[in-house]
């Protein structure tokens, strides 16, 4: 039967290897208890009748065996020194533990035994006469049932056979060397005397001895009668026991010496594979092992059986890898990282150089480091050690870094004429929000900064904030103001051919209207709902009869735009009475712009000429020709038009009255 040994290469843990030899001394877990005589002597050794006559003792150990299981239970058999003593021991199995005996003398305490479902292997040394019994002539072992020591009884399931297969007497102050054996799977009870098979016998004791009963236990029983012997057995071994050395475990490369399978009456020791062991064929080599090997111990003792032992010797290998939670963070949050590995284990670790530090994984092999980080944070893996025998270490080099995020929060804002936009130099992905909030209708989109309905010529202060790490930056744009101008007049001409029509030099308006002479102009006429842009506003003729409307854009140097309108009138025109020049801007000068006049000459009453022009449209304003005043008074003109006048066709003449005095 197979065990396997795991080997600690701790030796402070180990102080109760050595005591767990393969002999007698690995008993310590055989809980026996006594009737009688019977007394344990110790190193495994029982007493169980002493050299008095009729005397008896039974011990009974409560250590269950299973016989589903394969079973050897290997005791040294010590039965007197007397040549005439008498009277033996039987070997018993039975279903329960309690300590039982039967009859002394030639029952050898199992006669008329008081509990049913028993088996016994009786080790008789006396021949009791007469044919109930019928003992052989020979010191004999015999397979009984039923507490029925009768030979010739159904009783009787192994005929008596010599003990020794040397001597018909096993008195002879010698310990003789007994196995029992039981094979699971063949059902067969084998009993070996001094390296010789005595019997075996084959039957479902199971079934056909106990009842059904899978579990039994087992004691010794011996009695004297009228002649006597000191009795005893010491066990050598036995297989069912948990007692034996057990499963441990060794860091890898770390000489293990503390196994020592020895076996009481093994004549040799052979150890495979052999790599790693110290002596293969020594039952306590040292073994030096770098990965997890099972070695099969193969004994031989005296009689030339064999047993084979597997032990492993599990190395245990502890390791440990580190990452990060998150690669990156931002300034002043915490930097995690996970450590995962072997269970329950302790790792040492520095972080960006520092004092080396401990954290324990836990069952499932984890544990979480943080730190505060306001730079980067490097963890650097040291070594990892198990917390429990047998206390491994290994060096580690594991490593990772979580980076420090600097979002830059920068941007900068763009005024408009109706609002603002935003650009950011930074980071992308934030939120803007105006700070603080402004008292008008203005409104920024927060995705964008982009300023809307705002107030020309406002003020606006802007945050940005970045997506990540929250960092801010604040900037202040004012809107550009809106373009300021004056209403312009009208401009009239006259119909000087009948038709509506007349040429308009529009740009005489931008006096007028422009407070700003770097401001830009451009004119244009509504066509059927399609504006039409004037490409030749010094020079432009309505397109309706009569006049239209002209919309006038004035554009700032910031690109802000105002637009207003005045109208174009071509009319009938007749020529004015009198002028007033004195620079008040009403009626200062004589206008005949819109006649188209090739040549005017004014006279006074005397009819002399005192003025004249050609191509005539506003200059005259009262002056004569060597830029005199005239005196109030009434003067008289002649006109040449340049095309015959609807009104006053090609010449004309009338007066005309120059009013100096002052209102």
């Amino acid at each position: 039967m197979k065990n396997n040994l795991v080997l600690f290469n701790k030796q402070a843990l180990l102080l109760f290897a050595a005591c767990l030899l393969l002999s007698a001394k690995s008993f310590a877990q055989l809980t026996p208890s006594f009737l009688n005589s019977a007394a344990e002597t110790g190193d495994g050794c029982y007493t169980i009748t002493n050299n008095v006559q009729t005397n008896s003792g039974a011990a009974w150990y409560d250590n269950p065996i299973d016989l589903t299981n394969d079973f050897d239970i290997v005791f040294n058999a010590y039965f007197g020194s007397n040549y005439f003593g008498a009277d033996g021991m039987a070997f018993i199995l039975k279903t329960t533990p309690d300590a039982l005996i039967g009859n002394l003398g030639g029952g050898l305490g199992y006669r008329n035994f008081p509990e049913e479902n028993t088996l016994a292997v009786e080790f008789d040394t006396y021949s009791n006469s007469g044919s109930t019994i019928a003992d052989p002539s020979y010191n004999h072992v015999a397979l009984q049932t039923n507490g029925n020591v009768s030979h010739v009884s159904p009783d009787n399931l192994v005929a008596p056979v010599q003990a020794s297969p040397t001597s018909a007497n096993i008195k002879d102050n010698t310990e003789h060397e007994v196995k029992i054996k039981w094979r699971a799977e063949a059902q067969t009870l084998t009993v070996v005397f001094d390296c010789s098979e005595r019997f075996t016998y084959t039957a479902d004791l199971v079934n056909t001895i106990f009842g059904g009963n899978t579990t039994v236990y087992f004691g010794f029983t011996g009695s004297t009668g009228q002649q006597s012997n000191h009795q005893y057995i010491c066990f050598q071994y036995l297989s069912f026991l948990d007692t034996q050395i057990q499963d441990q475990v060794a860091c890898a490369g770390e000489p293990v010496n503390t196994i020592d399978a020895t076996y009481v009456g093994a004549v040799s020791y052979q150890w495979s594979p052999v790599d790693g062991v110290s002596d293969p064929t020594i039952p306590n080599p040292v073994f030096t092992v770098s990965e997890t090997t099972t070695y099969t111990l193969l004994i031989t003792d005296n009689c030339g059986e064999t047993m084979e032992e597997d032990y492993t010797i599990t190395v245990v290998n502890p390791t440990a890898e580190v990452n990060t939670v998150q690669s990156s963070i931002c300034n002043g949050e915490m930097a995690e990282f996970v450590i995962t590995g072997t269970p329950n284990t302790e790792v040492a670790y520095t972080i960006n150089n520092g004092a080396e530090q401990t954290v324990i994984l836990d069952a499932s092999g984890e544990a979480t480091v943080s730190t505060q980080a306001n730079d980067n944070q490097t963890i650097n893996l040291v070594s990892v050690t198990l917390t429990e025998a047998p206390f491994c270490e290994v060096d580690l080099t594991g490593t990772a870094t979580v980076e420090i995020i600097t979002e830059d929060a920068s941007f900068y804002m763009t005024a408009g004429c109706e609002g603002a936009t935003a650009t950011v130099t930074g980071v992308m992905g934030g939120m803007f929000a105006f700070d603080p909030a402004p008292e008008d209708a203005a409104i920024i989109d927060a995705s964008t900064g982009e300023i809307t309905n705002a107030l020309a010529g406002a003020s606006y202060t802007v945050e940005y904030t970045t997506p990540n790490c929250l960092n801010t930056t604040v900037s202040q744009v004012t809107v550009y103001p809106e373009v300021t101008y004056s209403m312009a007049s009208n401009l009239q001409l006259c119909d000087t051919n009948g038709d509506g029509i007349a040429s308009f030099d529009l740009t005489q308006i931008e006096d007028e209207v422009l407070t700003n002479n770097a401001d830009m102009v451009s004119y244009a006429y509504d066509n059927n709902g399609n504006m039409v842009s004037i490409a030749s506003p010094s020079a432009f003729e309505n397109t309706q009869p009569g006049g239209q409307t002209i919309w006038l854009t004035i554009e700032n140097q910031n690109g802000c735009t105002a637009t207003t309108s005045f109208d174009l009138i071509v009319d009938q025109c007749f020529i004015q009475k009198g002028i007033s020049p004195n620079g008040d801007g009403k009626n200062d000068f004589f206008d005949l712009s819109g006649f188209g006049v090739k040549e005017l000459t004014v006279f006074n009453r005397y009819g002399e000429k005192v003025y004249s022009y050609s191509n005539y449209t506003t200059q005259w304003e009262g002056q004569s020709d060597n830029g005199n005043e005239l005196p109030t008074g009434t003067y008289y003109y002649a006109i040449s038009f340049s095309d015959s006048n609807p009104t006053y066709g090609t010449n004309h003449t009338g007066w005309v009255y120059i009013n100096r005095q002052e209102n």
